[in-house]
Parts: C-alpha cells; structure tokens; sequence
C-alpha cells in the first residue's frame, strides 16, 4: 500500500491488535472495526471513496490478477549452424512498466524482440530476486543453502537494466 510504509503498516497493524485485544490478524476484521474509526490515519485509505469506486477498483484489481502470470513460450533457432539449434524460453504475456505505474499503469504485451521490454523485464527480475532475498534468506540460511548464486544473479540483471538505460539516455 503506497500510502503507508512498512514500517507504519507494522505500527497500524500491531495498534489494530492492542486496541482490539486479538493476537491474530483478521482482514475482514481490521475493515469492520476501521470503519468505526473515522478519525484513524488508515480510515481514508479504505474509506477515502464512494462504494462504487471502490468497487470499481477492486474490479481493475482483478483484471491484473486475471493477466498476472500468463506467459508466452518463444522458439529460436539458428539455422547458420550445420546443426540446429532450439532453445525454447518463456516470458510473461504482459508487463507492467515500473515508470508508468504513477501515471496510473497498465499493462503491455510483452514483445520478446524489444529490447524496451527485456530491459524492463531485467529491472523487475532484479527488483523480486532481492524481494525474496530479503524475505526468505533467514529461513534459507538457516539450513546451510548459500545464497550467493542468486545474489549475483539479481545484480547482474540490475546493473545491466541500469546500464542498458544510461546507454539509451547517454
């Protein structure tokens, strides 16, 4: 939620609990005792509109869900060689370009050929691999993996999603 970092997320969450004596966070519950709530700081982000844009919203919310995930499998040879060689690979049907989603977003198709679109592509890899780093390296730690493969991996993919867009810009 843009609105509020993770760090306040925590707080209001962790307030929510103690006012209600819960030990368990419960979504629906947390809506019904925030709309009693008016004067709390996270009233207006869930009740800062009228029911009909609300649903309306939470429709477009499903429409991204709905084109989440979907993928498109690519063919490439290379008929210069005596022997042929295919490799197949999949990438999403659409991405959503990080750079436009404040003028409101959207999604595009994926065109594997644009090199717009692998770029885009790298800087979201790099972006998750160190989400899930930063989520689940305790837990992997804790059993002896060693992470560094996929450390390197999501730099390699940030610097050259960086270095891609100097190039263009420079």
């Amino acid at each position: 939620m843009a609105g509020f970092p993770k760090k306040e997320r925590q707080r209001i969450i962790d307030d929510y609990l103690a006012a209600s004596g819960r030990n368990m966070f419960h979504p629906a519950e947390f809506v019904d005792w925030l709309g009693g709530q008016p004067d709390h700081e996270a009233y207006e982000w869930f009740y800062g509109m009228e029911d009909q844009e609300a649903a309306r919203q939470w429709r477009i919310q499903m429409a991204r869900q709905m084109a989440s995930g979907l993928r498109i499998v690519v063919q490439e040879s290379d008929p210069e060689d005596q022997v042929v060689s295919i490799s197949v690979r999949e990438y999403p049907t659409f991405i959503s370009p990080v750079s436009l989603r404040k003028k409101g977003g959207g999604y595009e198709r994926f065109d594997p050929d644009s090199e717009d679109s692998q770029r885009e592509l790298r800087r979201q890899a790099a972006t998750a691999l160190a989400t899930w780093l930063g989520r689940y390296r305790g837990c992997a730690e804790n059993f002896g993996l060693n992470l560094t493969a996929i450390e390197e991996i999501a730099e390699v993919l940030r610097e050259k999603g960086e270095s891609d867009v100097q190039e263009n810009v420079g």
